[in-house]
């Protein structure tokens, strides 16, 4: 029996609800747990503000980088976000964890933490988007069943979607950024709105 395939295209598209076909693709590659992702993904939100980006679309790329074990955990919670409350509300998500509460999911803060800790951790963070039966939904989305084994819980089958497709690309560090399909070597995490511009418009 062949593997599965994903049900729709990979990436979560930003603007979340545009309805016109963009000339102009940016696919950026983060790791929630990244500091540099975190510069990347904040400017980007600027550029969407500053920018006419009606022919733009941003996909953002889950990379859940190994040697941060709760990597995996916030992008499995991320996904569940998705699945269950929609894009906007992801973007809520990566919004609050790419702000100073990205620190509290730090090596050092999550080091005494379980599993079932960390999400509880992250359903305290988002208490002012997601309210408790969202929350419940989360959780009950998140949770592994008795006697499941190692099959994982609902978000499994789509970060392994994610893994696989970063890894096709020769994806390694975070953050990468593919324009039109084609990496951009030369964008860095480090860019400011202005050179952000001046790229997109060189295109």
């Amino acid at each position: 029996m062949p593997p599965p395939l994903p049900s729709s295209p990979q990436g979560i598209r930003f603007p979340p609800n545009s309805t016109s076909l963009p000339s102009l693709e940016v696919g950026v590659f983060i790791d929630f747990n990244c500091p540099f992702s975190r510069k990347i993904y904040n400017t980007i939100m600027a550029v969407s503000s500053a920018t006419k980006i009606q022919n733009i679309q941003f996909v953002f790329h889950l990379v859940p980088q190994p040697w941060h074990p709760q990597s995996c955990i916030l992008h499995e919670f991320g996904l569940a976000v998705h699945s269950i409350l929609g894009a906007e509300s992801f973007f809520m998500y990566a919004s609050k964890i790419f702000s100073d509460s990205q620190e509290t999911c730090f090596d050092d803060m999550t080091f005494e933490m379980s599993r079932k800790d960390i999400y509880s951790h992250l359903c305290g963070l988002c208490s002012d988007f997601i309210d408790a039966s969202g929350a419940s939904k989360i959780t009950e989305f998140l949770s592994i069943k008795a006697g499941s084994g190692n099959s994982g819980n609902e978000a499994t089958k789509l970060l392994k979607f994610c893994v696989k497709y970063h890894r096709v690309r020769g994806v390694h560090v975070t953050p990468t950024v593919f324009i039109n399909g084609v990496e951009a070597p030369d964008i860095s995490s480090g860019w400011t709105v202005s050179q952000w511009n001046e790229k997109l418009d060189s295109v």
